[in-house]
């Protein structure tokens, strides 16, 4: 077992063809860890930053996950498929249309900020307990439940004849395949998602991930660095681990709402957050500690 990768952040970067559950089944083999987990499923077509985690600091994935993302994706005009991607079966096409740039804009605009999404059929989203695509490969009917998602930025990166290349920074939740088929419904020539790669997923990038061949593993402390911290007597240590009230432990009315690293010692021990309501809770304690 790779004791180095023990409690750690991953930070992989995916290729095309395989899925996030194939990563993870990679990393136990190549760690000897058995609980990985990952944070934001990509799809099998798509590639990109995989933000992944072992053991304890798996309870940290769900902080990751309400982060926003950026994706580079490239929108295929033209045709219409059951994925909203390039691998779908086409359902419908359309030729000899021109792509004018004033119009795209204008439709990009349209999708900035709060939207309503319907999911793709082929996606991971349960219904009555089952996942949409179950329902599409047995080709049943089923409503599919609208979501709410927010989209910061849409960058217009280039445009070629019967395509165009976006950068999308949005909320957790959203489907670049389904915004692909909105605007190409919207500029009334269809479209579907050619390729889509993750480049960033707060509060990490792509450019500090790994190939899932050579894994390298992220300590809490560093992944975390960004993070104020607050420290404490060294005596504490192992009231922490003991999961002792932490208020009771240091003067919470002097720290802000948001998240916070917290050593004794050099050590670090713990992540907390002071939520809204000014309660302060344990997003995760390390175990082990020994000061």
């Amino acid at each position: 077992m790779n004791s180095s990768c023990q409690n750690s952040i991953i930070l992989i970067d995916k290729p095309v063809g395989v899925t996030s559950f194939d990563i993870i089944r990679k990393i136990k083999k190549a760690t000897g860890i058995k609980r990985v987990g990952h944070s934001g499923v990509l799809d099998k077509n798509a590639s990109g930053l995989l933000v992944c985690a072992t053991n304890r600091a798996t309870k940290l994935l769900s902080l990751f996950e309400d982060g926003y993302k950026i994706y580079e994706a490239e929108i295929l005009f033209g045709i219409k498929t059951d994925t909203y991607d390039i691998t779908g079966n086409i359902v419908a096409q359309k030729k000899d249309f021109i792509i004018d740039k004033a119009k795209l804009n204008d439709v990009l605009l349209k999708f900035i900020g709060e939207i309503i999404q319907t999911p793709p059929i082929y996606s991971n989203i349960k219904v009555n307990g089952k996942r949409l695509y179950k329902y599409a490969l047995e080709h049943k009917d089923i409503q599919r439940p609208q979501r709410k998602v927010t989209i910061n930025k849409i960058e217009l990166l280039e445009i070629t004849k019967n395509s165009v290349f976006l950068k999308v920074e949005c909320s957790k939740g959203t489907y670049i395949r389904t915004l692909a088929d909105d605007i190409g419904e919207s500029l009334g020539v269809y479209g579907c998602v050619n390729s889509l790669k993750r480049i960033y997923s707060y509060p990490f990038d792509l450019k500090d991930a790994c190939k899932v061949e050579n894994i390298k593993c992220k300590d809490v402390n560093s992944a975390l660095e960004f993070l104020p911290s607050i420290r404490l007597e060294e005596e504490l240590a192992v009231k922490v681990s003991n999961g002792m009230d932490f208020c009771t432990l240091f003067n919470c009315k002097n720290i802000k709402k948001g998240l916070y690293r917290v050593f004794a010692g050099n050590e670090l021990i713990s992540v907390i957050e002071k939520k809204k309501n000014n309660k302060v809770i344990y997003r995760l304690i390390l175990p082990n500690v020994q000061i």
